[in-house]
């Protein structure tokens, strides 16, 4: 090869050297900023999560995660709640109000005849023996020896006349009667929750399964106080 040919193709081939170093630089760069950017979404996506399912877990907590609860703050949704360690309990009749108040506290001498009546639809429900207020409507709890399905339902109506005595009131009531039973609950979760997939509540959660055995009355009680109140026996 010529002097002038060399002089020529020398420049050339730095020209090809530094491109090619070019590359590798851009490359390896963009290899390290995509890694850098799926760190901090991985951060951004993982550490919530660490901190919901690393937590100091209680029975409140686990009872407010149950499938229809409120949902508690502090760790995940339970992919299902299941009474366990079921004691059948007596039958409860369970009492309300159906009607509006009908009052004769007008100041009239003479008793009245009105006509007081209602409808009342009774579902499953539960109640939990907790020193903290928690309010566990809507939860959904499977297991135990009576059916826990959402149609599990019981509507009635009714309508009778009464005559109310000057000076009082009343109101129409409907006890249901329902069947009791009482267990602890078992809390399922897809993820683990402070290591574990599974947790049990020392609570104990009392589920009331209505019937068709139905008892209509009246309530009446004095002028002044609260007619809805069934423990008002003035």
């Amino acid at each position: 090869m010529s002097e002038a040919m060399q002089t020529l193709l020398f420049p050339l081939f730095f020209l090809s050297r530094s491109v090619k170093h070019s590359i590798r630089l851009n490359a390896f760069n963009m290899l390290a900023a995509t890694f850098v950017l799926f760190s901090l979404l991985g951060q951004s996506f993982a550490f919530p999560n660490f901190l919901r399912d690393d937590v100091s877990v209680n029975d409140q907590d686990l009872l407010l995660s149950c499938p229809g609860a409120a949902g508690s703050p502090n760790i995940r949704r339970a992919d299902k709640c299941t009474l366990i360690n079921t004691v059948i309990n007596p039958d409860e009749r369970v009492w309300s109000v159906v009607s509006d108040p009908q009052l004769n506290c007008g100041g009239g001498t003479q008793p009245i005849t009105v006509t007081v009546g209602g409808s009342k639809t009774s579902s499953v429900s539960y109640t939990a023996s907790a020193t903290f207020n928690l309010n566990i409507e809507g939860i959904d709890i499977g297991g135990g020896g009576f059916s826990t399905e959402e149609s599990t339902q019981v509507t009635t109506s009714n309508s009778t006349t009464y005559i109310v005595s000057p000076g009082r009131q009343v109101v129409q009531t409907i006890g249901v009667m329902h069947h009791s039973e009482a267990g602890n609950v078992q809390v399922n979760y897809g993820k683990r929750v402070s290591d574990h997939y599974i947790w049990f509540t020392s609570t104990r959660v009392t589920k009331l399964v209505p019937t068709d055995d139905v008892v209509f009355d009246t309530h009446e009680t004095a002028c002044g106080t609260d007619p809805r109140d069934m423990n008002n026996h003035s």
